[in-house]
């Protein structure tokens, strides 16, 4: 059996991880999603931007209209919210992977370290 085909060749480049670029960058999207946070919610675009129906008239073209405003009103709303539910997640998987690579990193330190004294115990 040879080499496999899907893995890197041996010897390859090291890669390192700089777990305190990636606190800064988890710092600038948590502040940036606070700002999106900080925005309209979709309950307060019902509540404060929508006009009521009886704004639209009477008449069948206006209750159309207020029909399709609120649909578009109500889409923009789930789509932003979902959008933020994802930016958490996001926020939060970067933070738990940069955990735990600076655990194995700690970890391989500590055994180079044990390695290098015999009396050490890993």
């Amino acid at each position: 059996m040879g080499h496999p085909k899907y893995l890197p060749p041996t010897g390859g480049k090291e890669i390192k991880i700089n777990h305190d670029t990636i606190d800064d960058i988890v710092r600038k999207l948590e502040k940036d999603l606070n700002e999106l946070k900080r925005r309209p919610t979709h309950s307060q675009l019902i509540n404060d931007e929508t006009p009521p129906e009886s704004a639209m008239g009477n008449y069948q073209a206006g209750r159309s209209m207020y029909a399709t405003i609120t649909s578009a009103r109500d889409q923009i709303g789930n789509t932003f919210d979902q959008f933020v539910a994802a930016y958490e997640q996001v926020i939060e998987a970067i933070r738990a992977s940069n955990k735990n690579h600076r655990t194995a990193d700690d970890a391989s330190k500590h055994g180079v370290q044990a390695a290098g004294n015999p009396g050490t115990a890993i």
